[in-house]
């Protein structure tokens, strides 16, 4: 049990706060195997901590490259103007705050407000201040009671007064942009539930995905403004605004200084569509993700009556363990209260004293108390009344979404149109693939694709009797040992299977572990024979095999039945249910990434095929007819 809220940090500062008894630890057994279970938002895992930098090293560009796609950013949308517009200014009691709103893609537009020192010059650091799930957003205001020693998981000090973190650190000499979460105050063009099916999450679109890219705009905007120093930008938000909080210091190296607050968990992951996004978690979690910001300074702040409630023996130690592989053991703390999910005075002090100790050199946490202040919320409104709000841009989630979509569809990188370009576009794609199917890049791979010696036959359970027979023939009359049947659970996939409890977050779909079973399966061929890999897949297992084929470098030549798969949703779900995967181009893609040979069935009438036809030239042999177990026999 533990009797007091505290804040850790290292060797460097030890400091006790008063309060309470704290509620007990969870007993929960750690998850260290994602295979062992479906798991969902509130399935308890916690990354286990490299045993070196260098290990840490590969892990975290293989993660930062599995958000960047998880969040849309792979590849990145293009940064547009962002066309700042300024609709109201308050003067306040030593600081500013501006009405403001943003576009951070052509007719979306971002609202906030701006808080600045008031009668001092910069530059200023600044902080990107994203909100959680408030019911007023960035404008919550709840007063705070007087100080006084809370019961474990009390509800007291008020839950959040937002706009007394901008005001409070303007006042210290920071800039803060206090930012909507879409669908919330004046981001209103579409709603909260913008983006949540899994067509949408094929694209890699979600809303998620836009909230991260808003937070991204965000910093751009702190970092246009005169008044601010670009070296010294900091980030914090609770709840939602937790999530937006590690995923931006992951994401964008611009963040020197992070404060997630009542988020970073090992057994709840976030409960909205804004804080799961396409594969985003498969193989990882919040506290892996908080640890790429590693080694700049960040502080857990956590509270004993939510499901940060383990940060002291559990959580944090983890994080610190990765700060440690650098020596920065000092640079990372918590501060735990007793209180229920919160942002209250208590665990903005603790914020504002750490962005005053490394953004302001200023390590006397008497000089960051909160100043009791007062706020027209009404008056802070970037569209309030009298002030008209534009009607241009994408309005209502419909409208919204295909902007998205088609945002994401400009995005995917384009088949070349000639020879010359396909080498680099194939080494371009590979790790893309890799990518998409959450796999480390492998130890090594061979130059070229060289034609492969052994025979890996692939086919979907249900469907193997006349394919084992088709193997043990070949072995009988060729004597080749190198060839193996590889039996798959069925690939299609119902929307049903796929959605709810935001299960494609963190589950690879059946499509995904056929592809990963196959390129396992040719790996160990390889290994055992020295020989490249030929693939022949059957029936439903064709599209994965082609997922599998662009990823591998064990695999040099390639024979699908690819079922009529036309590239959209419904053929996707027949056989190639991979989130984001039409967000890099694909089948389509998987097949001109594919070098060597390439042999499909069920592929006549496809467009997007006899586009690619005349680039693949006589590597590609194509039939109307689906491929057999026979036609392998011949």
């Amino acid at each position: 049990m533990r009797s007091q809220a505290r804040w850790i940090a290292g060797c460097a500062l030890a400091t006790t706060l008063a309060g309470g008894r704290a509620s007990a630890m969870r007993e929960t057994p750690v998850q260290q195997s994602d295979h062992a279970a479906r798991r969902d938002v509130d399935t308890h895992r916690l990354f286990t901590p490299p045993a070196s930098q260098t290990q840490w090293k590969s892990r975290r560009k293989e993660l930062r490259d599995q958000l960047m796609l998880g969040t849309g950013l792979w590849p990145e949308p293009k940064r547009t103007p962002l066309k700042p517009v300024v609709t109201g200014h308050i003067e306040g009691d030593g600081y500013t705050v501006e009405s403001v709103a943003i576009e951070t893609f052509p007719g979306f537009r971002l609202c906030g407000s701006l808080y600045r020192p008031r009668g001092r010059k910069g530059p200023f650091p600044a902080i990107a201040n994203p909100h959680g799930h408030w019911p007023n957003g960035r404008l919550q205001v709840e007063p705070d009671v007087p100080k006084a020693p809370p019961a474990p998981g009390a509800q007291g000090q008020g839950k959040a007064n937002l706009p007394a973190i901008g005001a409070n650190l303007a006042c210290r000499g920071f800039v803060v942009f206090a930012y909507d979460m879409v669908g919330y105050n004046d981001t209103n063009q579409s709603d909260h539930k913008l983006a949540g099916s899994p067509e949408a999450w094929l694209r890699g679109v979600s809303l998620l995905g836009l909230q991260t890219w808003n937070s991204l705009r965000a910093v751009d905007y702190l970092c246009s403004l005169p008044d601010v120093d670009k070296e010294r930008i900091g980030a914090t938000g609770a709840s939602g605004g937790g999530t937006q909080t590690f995923l931006l210091a992951a994401l964008d190296d611009r963040i020197k200084v992070s404060v997630p607050v009542n988020m970073v968990s090992a057994h709840m992951q976030g409960g909205c569509l804004c804080e799961n996004g396409p594969a985003l978690r498969i193989g990882t979690d919040n506290v892996e993700i908080a640890a790429l910001f590693a080694p700049k300074p960040q502080l857990l702040v956590a509270c004993t009556g939510d499901w940060t409630s383990n940060v002291p023996t559990e959580e944090w130690p983890a994080l610190r363990s990765v700060y440690a592989l650098y020596g920065a053991a000092d640079r990372t703390a918590y501060a735990q209260f007793n209180y229920g999910h919160n942002y209250n005075i208590e665990s903005r002090e603790a914020m504002y004293a750490w962005f005053g100790k490394w953004l302001l050199g200023d390590e006397n946490r008497d000089h960051f108390r909160e100043a009791p202040l007062s706020f027209d919320t009404a008056a802070m409104r970037t569209w309030r009344s009298g002030v008209a709000k534009p009607t241009s841009g994408p309005q209502g989630n419909a409208a919204v979404l295909r902007a998205l979509v088609d945002r994401s569809e400009a995005l995917a990188p384009a088949p070349p149109t000639d020879a010359a370009g396909l080498a680099a576009y194939r080494k371009r794609m590979a790790p893309a693939f890799r990518r998409l199917l959450s796999l480390p890049e492998p130890a090594s791979t061979s130059a070229g694709r060289t034609a492969g010696g052994a025979l890996l036959l692939v086919t979907e359970a249900g469907s193997a009797a006349e394919a084992a027979g088709v193997v043990a023939d070949i072995r009988a009359k060729r004597g080749n040992a190198a060839t193996e049947l590889l039996e798959l659970p069925a690939v299609a996939a119902t929307e049903a299977d796929l959605w709810g409890a935001y299960s494609l977050c963190y589950n690879r779909t059946p499509a995904a572990e056929a592809a990963i079973r196959i390129i396992r399966a040719a790996s160990d061929l390889r290994a055992r024979t020295g020989k490249r890999v030929r693939v022949v897949a059957l029936h439903g297992a064709g599209p994965a095999a082609l997922l599998a084929r662009a990823a591998s470098p064990d695999i040099a030549e390639c024979a699908a039945d690819l079922q009529g798969a036309d590239g959209g949703y419904a053929s996707a779900l027949r056989g190639s249910y991979v989130p984001c995967l039409e967000q890099i181009g694909g089948l389509p893609a998987a097949v001109a990434a594919s070098a060597g040979k390439l042999t499909l069935g069920g592929a006549e009438g496809l467009d997007w095929l006899d586009r690619l036809a005349p680039l693949l030239g006589g590597s590609l042999k194509r039939t109307a007819a689906p491929l057999t177990a026979a036609d392998v026999a011949r």
